[in-house]
């Protein structure tokens, strides 16, 4: 029923609900509390302290209102109550129709916060309400909805509370038998217990109930995204032993045992005719993209192209140098691909496209499959460039990329409705991506170990200025032993509304002051091509000593002789991106140091900073990532904030673990689809890109 036929609700309203997206009763029936203000203790007068949330049953003794000395059209009513032993103050702010409406020597019941005044302690705003009315509003837990504007706490609790004989006969479409096993109570109790409380036991018991709704609707989704993965056609690519061990054994290094692990995984995965989707997690420097080359080189034996995107034009010039370099040895043409730059490379040598002709003769070399590695950025889903057999593809860096950019590149196999195998890699695995592994639909590989040579990296936040001047000490520092630093910035230009560091005002104060002697190098997004090319390029000469960028240094930069890293604003910055920052040094065999220098220091921003602080490990970072930010919509395009869930944490690991359980169990037994348990099916099942679960 829409809730315009609903009566007592007004236009205004019904507008502030629209923009809430709710627009019938079952919406308003769903849209579930974030928090309760819990009235659930008895409390007397004598003991009430600053900040206690409390409901108390007192008489009124006296009550005024008056207007307010310096905002005169602010009303401000003053009273007092008792409990027949102490007296309270209470006051309310706009409301003198109080004043009227409420009677001396009456017994009413307040709920509300208490707050220490300069009149002493007091109640302020409470509810106030006659005890012995029934259908009281004041109940021991309140619940508190999100909102906006134009419409207020008290009338949506009106509102939903009105709906209560709703919720009493509200229809459960899951068997009374599947909720004893499952241990759930009925859907019917629990929009009761979730809305109109009476303890915190029934209160959980209802949001036990929906949270494992939500839950199961994702898993089974997920198992019908994955259903639909292993019906696609993939190519079959057969292992070339031969092949792989020549190309293995003409590496300039030795792979670890956690990259052999790796690559035989996603080369065993290629074999089958579904296709592959697998995660490659390591952290920068653990050689994900040897791992790449070595399942690109096996697609290669058979005949097949691979095509690897980056999510920037650096990182896609840097992946084409390392593969044209692991492929030196073979007569396999690698290409790059980005909107401004256009190269192939055989056996190390290098060939720049520049015009329409050249460039049509390299879509050719693609088109036509002689190009075995093609390298680039989103110019690669581009319709007008296209592959002959293209059967895998790679992707950077995963979490810069959109659902739809990943997608685009895996229907461009060039061979009708064949899908090239996914392989995904990501130095730290954002929420999203470790979140679709906790429910199944991606296969995970490790890179734990690292190459032998490098230092760890000593991460230290900076709160005071004292802490600022040392870290641009140890600049100058390594700088005058020869090394170079990074200072990244959140901003380009100077913003007064944001006050946090730029990358042009930041390089003029070190040129000025703390760096002066030193050769300071700016590095940003509105810079051409060709000008960022020529500043990585001056840097990584060491014509320049410390380069001053914004994120754009995130992910493909690799200047092994830079030591420091410096990151202005570092509250303002997620932890997968801080942790690509700081992997920009430590590189090779000098010790590392990254200096995080926030712009604010709040309780929750200083807690993020040093708990990043406190371990490199990009698992870990991704498992707090996700507490922080939320797994982002997991059945969608967005990549961070929380999914459309509720009533669920994907954080609850003990109901995560219980409701996959049961949904893997539903969809092999094959019980949604037995006659009868329609509505059933109907409920536990949502439609994910064309894919509906039966």
């Amino acid at each position: 029923m829409t809730l315009r036929l609903m009566p007592g609700i007004t236009r205004t309203q019904l507008a502030a609900l629209a923009s809430l997206e709710l627009e019938t009763v079952e919406d308003l029936l769903f849209h579930l509390p974030f928090r309760y203000e819990d009235f659930t203790e008895s409390v007397s007068l004598k003991n009430l302290r600053d900040g206690d949330q409390v409901a108390v049953v007192a008489d009124l003794k006296r009550i005024t209102s008056r207007r307010a000395f310096r905002k005169r059209r602010m009303s401000i009513t003053d009273a007092v109550i008792t409990d027949g032993r102490d007296d309270l103050g209470v006051t309310w702010f706009s409301q003198p129709y109080l004043s009227k409406s409420l009677k001396s020597g009456e017994t009413y019941r307040f709920a509300g916060k208490v707050r220490k005044t300069r009149q002493g302690i007091r109640l302020v705003n409470p509810l106030v309400e006659n005890p012995n009315k029934a259908n009281a509003y004041v109940r021991p837990l309140m619940p508190v909805y999100p909102l906006t504007s134009g419409l207020g706490q008290h009338q949506l609790r009106k509102i939903i509370q009105s709906l209560e004989p709703l919720m009493l006969r509200y229809e459960d479409p899951v068997p009374v038998e599947w909720r004893d096993k499952w241990g759930l109570v009925s859907l019917s109790e629990s929009l009761v217990g979730i809305h109109l409380p009476e303890s915190w036991k029934q209160q959980q018991a209802a949001s036990r109930r929906l949270a494992f709704d939500e839950l199961m609707r994702l898993h089974l989704a997920v198992l019908a995204l994955r259903d639909a993965r292993e019906q696609g056609n993939a190519p079959k690519v057969e292992f070339d032993e031969k092949y792989v061990r020549e190309f293995v054994g003409g590496l300039p290094f030795t792979l670890t045992d956690d990259q052999k692990r790796a690559s035989w995984a996603a080369i065993k995965d290629m074999e089958k005719g579904s296709p592959m989707n697998r995660l490659l997690d390591g952290d920068v420097g653990s050689g994900k993209t040897a791992v790449a080359a070595v399942v690109a080189a096996n697609a290669i034996a058979s005949g097949f192209q691979a095509a690897l995107m980056a999510p920037t034009e650096i990182l896609a010039k840097q992946h084409f140098a390392t593969l044209r370099s692991l492929f030196v040895r073979t007569d396999t043409p690698v290409v790059l691909w980005t909107n401004s730059f256009k190269r192939s490379a055989v056996r190390g040598e290098e060939v720049d496209y520049s015009g329409k002709q050249a460039v049509t003769e390299l879509q050719s070399l693609v088109a036509s499959g002689e190009a075995g590695v093609v390298v680039g950025t989103h110019a690669l889903t581009e319709a007008s460039f296209s592959f002959s057999a293209l059967a895998l593809a790679i992707v950077d860096e995963q979490h810069r990329f959109g659902v739809r950019a990943r997608k685009l590149l895996t229907e461009k196999s060039g061979m009708g409705d064949v899908n090239p195998h996914l392989l995904s890699m990501t130095a730290t695995p954002i929420p999203r991506s470790l979140s679709l592994t906790i429910f199944g639909d991606l296969d995970l590989s490790l890179l734990r170990q690292k190459p032998g040579g490098r230092q760890p990296i000593k991460t230290s936040v900076c709160l005071r200025e004292v802490d600022r001047a040392a870290a641009y000490a140890t600049v100058r520092e390594q700088c005058a032993a020869g090394r170079q630093a990074f200072v990244v910035c959140p901003l380009i230009e100077a913003s007064d509304k944001l006050g946090v560091a730029s990358v042009n005002e930041t390089a003029e104060r070190l040129r000025q002051n703390e760096l002066a002697e030193l050769r300071v190098e700016v590095m940003h997004g509105k810079l051409s091509a060709e000008e960022k090319e020529q500043v990585m390029a001056d840097f990584a000469a060491g014509k320049s000593d410390v380069l001053v960028s914004t994120s754009v240094v995130e992910v493909g930069v690799d200047v092994p002789n830079a030591t420091v890293m410096c990151i202005e604003g570092a509250e303002r910055f997620g932890l997968a991106q801080l942790h690509q920052f700081r992997g920009r040094v430590g590189r090779a065999e000098h010790a590392s140091t990254c200096f995080l220098l926030p712009t604010e220091s709040s309780d929750g921003a200083t807690d993020r900073l040093e708990s990043f602080s406190r371990t490199d490990d990009g698992f870990s970072l991704a498992e707090l990532d996700l507490q922080l930010r939320g797994p982002g919509d997991l059945l969608g395009e967005r990549q961070s904030g929380f999914p459309a869930l509720k009533a669920a944490r994907i954080t609850d690991v003990a109901l995560v673990a219980e409701t996959k359980g049961v949904a893997q169990e539903l969809h092999a037994s094959g019980e949604l689809g037995r006659s009868g348990r329609e509505a059933v099916r109907d409920y536990l099942t949502i439609e994910v890109e064309g894919v509906h679960l039966e």
